[in-house]
């Protein structure tokens, strides 16, 4: 599987994850799991594919440029379901605020909006932490945050470079990546559960719009692609509830990075070209520059 493939499946499984969360967000209870409904993204995979057209063609990852693409997207009425941190820093850079000082700080700030969409610096080379941390202080400028962020980076990382393969293992290696946070106690704590459904980890763990509850879950979830197919996780993420677009979101990604378009059901396929963003992504990936 080439490079480009594996990106394809990162971005294509990550909008399919949020279209099917996205119908089950907030549920508290979902006996049974349709996905025969008219799908849409959300913030989720918009931000994403306006950070992929920041920097799909150029040498680097320039926040300024990704800030300046997040307010076109937003200017053109073309961002829905945007969580109040993002929404915050993007009506402030509307009136000429500096892309470093928009973004929320404090106990707020530390929700999934940076990790949702940072999924394509894992695809540019050579990429430095200052940078990472940068991209996500736009929205989200709280450790917390950021570190979620960094998780979801190492996870996809880590499935281009075939550093992991699928299966346990990849909780542990990117918890080593990690400074001590709660998104890194709650990775410690998950390692010792590899053995449980991912249905009882719901049960013990439910995703939110709290970043150390939502990524760490993602990353769990990633991890069964080996012994479960696309479908039957997707499906298991939307049963335990919370912030399912997002947490759907993020888990395809990673399994996308791994698998690339062979992970995806035929019928999704057909669902995902209907979603009205398949020219964004072959552009992309076409025009693609590591």
């Amino acid at each position: 599987m080439n490079f480009k493939d594996k990106l394809y499946g990162c971005l294509v499984c990550g909008a399919i994850g949020d279209s099917v969360g996205g119908r089950y967000e907030g549920s508290d209870t979902v006996d049974h799991v349709d996905f025969n409904f008219e799908w849409a993204i959300s913030d989720d995979t918009q931000l994403t594919l306006a950070t992929c057209e920041a920097i799909y063609n150029t040498s680097g990852v320039h926040p300024e440029k990704i800030a300046e693409r997040f307010l076109y997207w937003y200017n053109c009425r073309m961002l829905s379901g945007l969580g109040s941190s993002t929404l915050k820093a993007l009506r402030e850079l509307q009136v000429g605020g500096h892309w470093a000082l928009v973004g929320r700080s404090g106990e707020y700030a530390a929700g999934n909006g940076a990790a949702m969409r940072i999924a394509p610096l894992a695809f540019k080379e050579n990429m430095d932490r200052l940078t990472i941390k940068d991209v996500c202080n736009i929205t989200h400028k709280n450790d917390e945050a950021y570190t979620g962020a960094l998780a979801i980076y190492y996870s996809i990382h880590f499935a281009i470079t075939g550093k992991w393969s699928g299966g346990p293992g990849l909780i542990t290696m990117v918890r080593e990546e990690l400074a001590d946070t709660n998104v890194r106690d709650r990775l410690m704590e998950l390692e010792q559960y590899d053995d449980l459904s991912i249905i009882e980890i719901g049960g013990k763990y439910t995703p939110t719009g709290y970043v150390a509850d939502s990524v760490p879950v993602a990353i769990f979830a990633a991890q069964k692609i080996n012994t479960l197919d696309f479908k039957d996780i997707m499906t298991e993420l939307i049963l335990i509830g919370g912030d399912t677009d997002t947490t759907c979101s993020m888990t395809g990604q990673i399994i996308g990075a791994l698998k690339g378009r062979e992970v995806i059901p035929d019928d999704w396929v057909e669902k995902y070209q209907h979603l009205g963003i398949a020219g964004i992504v072959d552009e992309v990936v076409g025009n693609w520059k590591e």
